[in-house]
């Protein structure tokens, strides 16, 4: 059979990845991250150095390029890709699973089922307003139970559908809907290759996941308990080497009784390209909308609608060891009576050295303009939009791409090849511009000083983490972040001590 479309388009994904630094070198937490002969989930932070000293200890052998298909979990799971199990045995790894996927309805309809299920531990200290006297300790258990069904028709036409439950046990705060959701649609949309044939050419309409480039800024969020989601309709070019995405969405709002709905005064979209052209490397380039009617307040006092619009590219690959990423955007438009000028650019680079551990040094740089005067009609704070923020300012989830400078060194290496990965990273934090405000992962104001005499000096995060790829189903991670208050934090709250973050998380899909 002909590839579809659909598998295509899974092929450049794969092609052109998420982020700078193939290979399990990527700084982000809980995605997926391309390589050849698998995939692993990155981001497993740690005591980088113990295990560089571990896999040297071990002399572990270099990892084999060459692999024959096997099942792959993936982040967005309709991007799986099973059609290999039509080959001949031994063409393919064998998994406990293949019973469930492939299914043939016929000779023109298959299926697939799979399912995930999450369990995170969290212990929180101090993490309310950073550390106010008296601020809680918020100790958790989140859960997460998710179930899908893959239906396609030859090349042409599949609907996917995906039920999602989560809960949160021992939480001190009140309901919070990104960790809560009793029961309801995670996706469920069809894919019609609408010109037939093998036409890159097909239409999703439904609800669904989002993610483009490295996920600063649209994400499905998998870090959170309730994924982010979408009721949406989207074009796709799926092409060689152009691929091209154009959608119109509402995000949909979690509800603490009822079915979820989407908002209806809040508009997205945007249109999304990707070139493949260069070996090795890859360019994006994309324009985003936001129409929001419903009444917000600018950093300027003002109340009213956002019409804001960005245009921004992306730029990524690899060279020999090296990997790098650089991603600049223009934010314009209105917020309230105001207009809307703003700006964010982020770069990464990193080495990683010749061994089988793969040891990788990074540094990464973050800036997102804020508005420097509250009293004018211009606001030049740097709207976030739908990010997958901790990946890149911190797990403790503090700090924000907004009014922010943000620089960080970070370490992994895999003490067992393929099993066992740790990182260190460590982040320094300042204002963008000192009267405005410090804004957490979420998008939210935490602390300002208008006068702007506090200064910009935000703090420091160190991150520690360890992952442990099981199998090709189930992972653990284990980590701790620390926050080290400064400057501007310290002048403006009543400090008790620095915010603390451990958790230990164990995933297992199918």
């Amino acid at each position: 059979m002909a590839r579809s479309v659909f598998s295509v388009c899974r092929s450049r994904l794969m092609q052109t990845g998420s982020r700078a630094g193939r290979d399990g070198v990527e700084m982000r937490a809980m995605q997926i991250s391309y390589k050849s002969g698998g995939i692993t989930v990155s981001r497993k932070t740690g005591i980088a150095m113990c295990g560089l000293v571990v896999c040297a200890a071990a002399g572990a052998p270099a990892w084999s390029q060459d692999k024959a298909p096997s099942a792959k979990m993936l982040n967005l799971r309709f991007d799986e890709d099973f059609d290999y199990l039509s080959g001949d045995e031994g063409s393919y790894e064998p998994d406990r699973f293949d019973f469930l996927k492939n299914n043939s309805l016929g000779d023109d309809w298959r299926f697939d089922l799979g399912g995930d299920f999450r369990f995170r531990g969290e212990w929180r200290d101090n993490h309310t307003a950073f550390g106010t006297i008296g601020g809680p300790q918020n100790t958790q258990q989140l859960y997460r139970w998710m179930m899908h069904f893959n239906l396609k028709y030859q090349d042409s036409f599949r609907f996917f559908i995906q039920g999602v439950v989560t809960n949160a046990e021992d939480q001190d705060t009140g309901f919070n809907p990104t960790q809560e959701n009793h029961g309801d649609l995670q996706q469920m949309f069809i894919d019609w290759n609408f010109m037939g044939g093998d036409s890159p050419w097909y239409v999703r309409v439904g609800r669904q996941d989002l993610l483009y480039g490295a996920e600063r800024f649209v994400s499905p969020l998998d870090w959170a308990n309730q994924r982010r989601r979408f009721d949406a309709v989207k074009l796709v070019y799926a092409g060689d080497p152009w691929h091209v995405e154009g959608f119109y969405a509402k995000p949909v709002v979690v509800q603490r009784k009822g079915a979820d709905n989407y908002n209806e005064e809040f508009d997205f979209a945007g249109l999304y390209a990707t070139y493949s052209g260069f070996e090795n490397h890859g360019l994006d380039l994309y324009f985003f909308a936001i129409d929001r009617t419903q009444d917000t307040v600018n950093p300027n006092g003002a109340v009213g609608d956002q019409s804001i619009y960005t245009l921004g590219t992306r730029f990524w690959g690899t060279t020999d060891a090296w990997d790098y990423e650089a991603e600049l955007d223009h934010q314009f438009g209105s917020w309230a009576s105001d207009s809307v000028s703003a700006w964010s650019f982020s770069g990464v680079l990193g080495y990683t050295f010749p061994h089988a551990c793969k040891p990788r040094f990074g540094i990464g740089f973050d800036w997102a303009s804020g508005d420097d005067e509250s009293s004018d009609t211009s606001v030049g704070t740097f709207n976030q939009m739908f990010p997958l923020g901790h990946a890149f300012l911190g797990y403790a989830d503090l700090v924000g791409r907004q009014n922010i400078i943000a620089t960080n060194i970070n370490l992994s290496a895999w003490a067992v090849p393929e099993k066992v990965k740790a990182t260190v990273a460590y982040h320094l934090f300042w204002l963008a511009n000192d009267e405005d405000a410090l804004y957490n992962s979420a998008g939210a104001a935490t602390v300002r000083d208008a006068t702007g005499a506090s200064g910009q000096e935000v703090g420091s995060e160190i991150d520690f983490t360890v992952n442990w790829k099981m199998s090709n189903h189930s992972s653990m991670l284990l980590g701790y972040s620390h926050f080290f208050d400064n400057g501007f934090v310290d002048t403006n709250t009543a400090r008790d001590s620095d915010p603390d973050f451990f958790y230990l998380q164990y995933e297992y899909k199918f």
